[in-house]
């Protein structure tokens, strides 16, 4: 706000000395008549009138340089400010949908969160915030010199304000619902264009191996034609009236110039005034043009503050309630699920009802059955990605409540069918350090070694546990990605770990070696495996066969293998 005051000071500055060194100009006696310029001369000390003109039109410069200059700083601060506000909102932004509970990614496209967080928030910045901050400004500057004009002839300054600014306002109010518009579909068609594109590039490999580029091709340029139609609809919204009203502003000057002759009779006399009333405007209708652009902008960019405003106001009640601590939570004994009810919300029915298990501590536990059948479903579940609706989920009498979730995962380890590597060193895909860990590289190699991963680092990777793997390690064949996700669990030294068809991209020859390496973990160690090539699953203590949400039958592989016609025919398949 400080900058703004000076600004504003420096252009009234700057404006309203050219009505004096035009005066001086038009008659260089006017020194000896008007009592403001006889004293500077005096006190300055002049010599002649011609040293003080010269100092004068110095002084002009020098304070419309200043001014000029200080526009360019405030114009660095805006910009500085926005998007530093940028990157805070972006984290703001990311920090609430990561503590969004696993259902919620259930509903919604990534690609949606993507835009808002790569693309929208910048908007949200440079399309309202810095607009909000421009509007104020340049609201500000034309505020004191139309105070100045108004001092000096308020009927002129008046009628001018009255026309100029009636213009702007009669405009906006006339398209400010379709900006609004625009501004919705903006939103629409910018989330579709993230959408078509993250879809093409994670699925190159299949599109160029069946010819279907065209197709993805197509879809992300009509998305992308769309979002380009808009935009230059709302730019021409926003930069039109400058054109009209350069001409309302032009003939104004032409009418107060023919209005100051017809009144003083001399042109001679009038041209300091005339002179005046120019720089004026052509300071004036600038800011007025910048003032009108920042509010169509406001309007036009507000719908993705209304997507965004809960969103960021969620964060910043969080952040206003502190940091909260992480319960305590023991696991000595057992997993037990008791009476649970569970079912999506786009299903008609619940995949389970009064729902019970109980998994001893050190166990090894397998789920099998059919696709479909609630296997993975439960596993979300018991790692507390899923909440149950009715029922609950203790560990040692505790229920698994959404604060215990996070004491929870510190325990346990998870490797899912499809293991989530990111572009970076083989050693940071097992660590994934945080903050102020340290990287134990001998325990890296360790779990490596569990894995069956080890050789194959050390001796065909070029830099061995420093080898960077590519995007979602794009370089590694199907089994060694599912080794590495092996690798990054035991890293962990959990005491619950879940194998979700970990071992499915293996060879029959690596899976039995990772089996084996299963064997020599500790004894306390619960693991818990989904899979469906059931030879993986023979060393389970105990197997439970699912179907429909239910526990249909349970026992050791030969148990089940004699009991279970379905489970035999699965066996046999596998």
């Amino acid at each position: 706000m400080a900058a703004v005051l000076v600004l504003g000071l420096l252009e009234v500055a700057g404006v309203a000395s050219i009505l004096p060194f035009m005066e001086l100009m038009a008659d260089p006696a006017a020194i000896q008549n008007n009592v403001w310029l006889k004293n500077a001369y005096d006190w300055l000390g002049f010599s002649s009138e011609r040293s003080m003109l010269i100092t004068s039109g110095v002084l002009v410069i020098t304070l419309i340089t200043c001014s000029n200059l200080f526009s360019v700083f405030t114009v660095w601060a805006q910009y500085r400010f926005t998007w530093n506000m940028s990157h805070r909102m972006s984290m703001r932004l990311l920090k609430t949908y990561m503590n969004k509970p696993y259902n919620y990614f259930l509903k919604v496209n990534t690609s949606e969160l993507q835009t808002y967080l790569m693309g929208e928030v910048g908007t949200l910045n440079s399309g309202f915030i810095l607009p909000m901050i421009d509007l104020i400004s340049r609201s500000m500057v034309a505020l004191v010199i139309f105070t100045l004009l108004v001092i000096i002839n308020p009927l002129i300054a008046l009628s001018s304000l009255g026309v100029l600014g009636g213009a702007y306002l009669l405009i906006y109010l006339l398209r400010h619902r379709y900006l609004q518009r625009l501004g919705e579909d903006r939103i629409k068609y910018n989330i579709n264009r993230y959408t078509s594109l993250s879809e093409l590039l994670n699925g190159i490999k299949p599109i160029k191996a069946n010819s279907s580029g065209d197709f993805f091709f197509r879809r992300y340029e009509s998305a992308s034609q769309l979002f380009s139609d808009i935009m230059p609809r709302f730019s021409i919204v926003m930069i039109s009236p400058k054109y009209v009203l350069e001409i309302l502003a032009f003939g104004g000057i032409l009418f107060i110039t023919l209005a100051l002759y017809v009144q003083s009779g001399n042109i001679q006399e009038a041209l300091p005034l005339l002179s005046l009333y120019a720089v004026a405007g052509y300071r004036l209708l600038p800011a007025l043009q910048k003032a009108f652009a920042a509010l169509t902008k406001i309007r036009h960019n507000r719908p993705v503050l209304d997507k965004l405003y809960d969103d960021l106001v969620y964060t910043l009640q969080m952040e206003a309630k502190g940091p909260t601590s992480i319960p305590t939570l023991s696991f000595r004994q057992e997993i037990r699920l008791r009476q649970v009810n569970f079912g999506y919300e786009e299903e008609k029915e619940a995949l389970f009802n009064n729902f019970d298990l109980v998994i001893p501590k050190g166990q090894v536990v397998a789920l099998v059955g059919a696709t479909g059948s609630g296997k993975t479903t439960l596993i979300d579940l018991i790692v507390g990605l899923l909440q149950p609706s009715a029922g609950q989920i203790e560990i040692d009498g505790q229920a698994l409540t959404r604060e215990y979730v996070a004491a929870w995962r510190q325990k346990i380890a998870y490797v899912p069918q499809q293991v989530f590597l990111f572009d970076d060193t083989v050693l940071n895909n097992i660590v994934v350090p945080s903050d102020g860990q340290t990287v134990d590289l001998e325990r890296a190699q360790v779990a490596a070694r569990m894995a069956s991963l080890y050789d194959f680092i050390e001796n065909e990777m070029p830099q061995g546990f420093a080898t960077v793997i590519g995007d979602k390690g794009i370089r590694l064949s199907g089994g060694q990605r599912q080794r590495l996700g092996l690798a990054r669990a035991l890293y962990r030294n959990p005491e619950v770990l879940f194998l979700d068809e970990a071992t499915s991209a293996l060879d029959n020859i690596t899976e039995e070696s990772i089996v084996q390496a299963l064997d020599n973990l500790p004894t306390d160690l619960t693991l818990i495996i989904i899979a469906h090539r059931l030879s993986s699953v023979k060393r389970a203590g105990i197997i439970y066969f699912l179907q429909d949400g239910n526990i249909v039958s349970q026992g050791t592989y030969d148990v089940l293998l004699e009991s279970n016609e379905t489970f035999r025919t699965m066996v046999k398949l596998s």
